[in-house]
């Protein structure tokens, strides 16, 4: 029972995975690496234009679309801020593919809304 629980569970994340990070490519994200055992990816908007070329920018605007992504420089270990520069997730964003699909189908089109508005 709990093997096939366990097979069910990575088959549906496998799908939600593989369909957020088309949908991320897609609409233009930079991904350096696919998740390999996590269900969140890391992705770069520094080539976006301004103002949502770095990830508190991006995160502002896309709560506006009622999506929620987290900036990358949240898990930028700075201790007593030693580095004045920003650090290298300054530009990178989070995104979970955890909620439902119906979920990410929803957020996936609002930050395709969001990117083509400052296209």
């Amino acid at each position: 029972h709990v093997i096939n629980d366990t097979i069910i569970l990575q088959v549906l994340f496998a799908h939600k995975r593989n369909y957020v990070l088309t949908r991320l490519q897609e609409i233009g994200f930079t991904i350096e690496q696919a998740p390999a055992g996590t269900f969140y990816i890391w992705c770069s908007v520094s080539k976006f234009n301004p103002p949502i070329n770095d990830g508190v920018n991006f995160f502002r605007e896309a709560l506006k679309e009622k999506v929620t992504v987290i900036p990358g420089k949240f898990f930028d270990v700075n201790p007593g801020r030693r580095r004045p520069q920003a650090g290298r997730y300054h530009d990178f964003i989070r995104i979970s593919y955890g909620p439902t699909f119906e979920t990410l189908v929803r957020g996936m089109n609002s930050l395709e809304r969001l990117v083509k508005k400052f296209s």
